[in-house]
């Protein structure tokens, strides 16, 4: 089937993987944004990524040359909050595992951080994990508490020779320990991670297309909300992983990088 991409007003971009890598931006994403513009076509940032705040993600894409608005990026943390009123109606007293970003982004949301008397358990991602803080938060899942999680990435993108395991990983671990999953993720794929975008601006899903480096996040995003799907090659996704994704799954195009997407939407 063809996609008919002049009904794009709105492009959602990924961030780590898809307009940068770790500290690099990519060389491709200034002239991508420029052209964006020129066309007359919106753009806002999302990530999974919740370590960080908005107002950190802004200093962030400062330092690289990019001066955005902290309100056009959205973070798993505002969708968790989304998240909370839903499932957990009234209840404001939270245990989190995670990263001073996300408890930043929560409290600024309204809830309040109480380890001694919580009503839900949230875990994140969090760079300075460590034992202690795994046992207590195995122990509250253990009690039978309201059990969120941000994201399901199981691991971060990074240009370092190392590995960063993610919120999924965290969660699996939990997992093993206590025998419960999550009762719910609130980031990517949630469509509601899309839902912050289309109220604000008065969006339709066909108008927008979310622009990823990942199958089982960016992509499975635009599908269930029913936006397009653009995959760009410049993280985590291959050529070769491409092979073994069934066709429901498949993104609506795949780029090399973000010089690509311009021409794409002026097809």
């Amino acid at each position: 089937m063809s996609i008919d991409w002049s009904t794009v007003r709105y492009v959602v971009f990924d961030m780590d993987g898809t307009i940068y890598l770790g500290d690099k931006l990519f060389a491709e994403t200034p002239p991508c944004l420029a052209t964006l513009e020129q066309l007359g076509v919106g753009y806002t940032f999302i990530t999974n990524n919740c370590s960080k705040s908005r107002a950190e993600y802004r200093q962030h894409l400062l330092k690289m040359g990019l001066d955005v608005a902290a309100d056009s990026v959205t973070t798993s943390a505002q969708a968790t909050a989304s998240l909370l009123r839903a499932r957990c109606p009234g209840k404001s007293k939270l245990f989190v595992l995670g990263a001073p970003g996300l408890v930043d982004d929560l409290q600024a949301e309204g809830f309040v951080i109480d380890e001694s008397d919580p009503e839900v358990v949230v875990v994140g991602f969090d760079l300075e994990l460590d034992y202690q803080r795994l046992c207590r938060t195995a122990y509250q899942i253990k009690q039978g508490l309201p059990y969120l999680a941000t994201h399901p990435d199981r691991v971060c993108p990074t240009n370092l020779p190392t590995m960063l395991p993610d919120c999924g990983a965290i969660c699996a671990l939990l997992e093993s320990a206590t025998g419960r999953q999550p009762d719910a993720i609130a980031g990517k794929p949630n469509p509601s991670m899309l839902g912050f975008t289309i109220e604000k601006h008065g969006l339709e899903p066909h108008e927008i297309v979310v622009v990823g480096d990942r199958i089982y996040t960016d992509i499975a995003l635009a599908k269930a909300a029913g936006a397009r799907s653009v995959l760009t090659l410049t993280g985590e996704a291959t050529m070769e992983s491409l092979v073994e994704i069934p066709p429901a799954a498949y993104p609506d195009a795949v780029i090399n990088s973000l010089s690509e997407l311009p021409s794409l939407l002026r097809a």
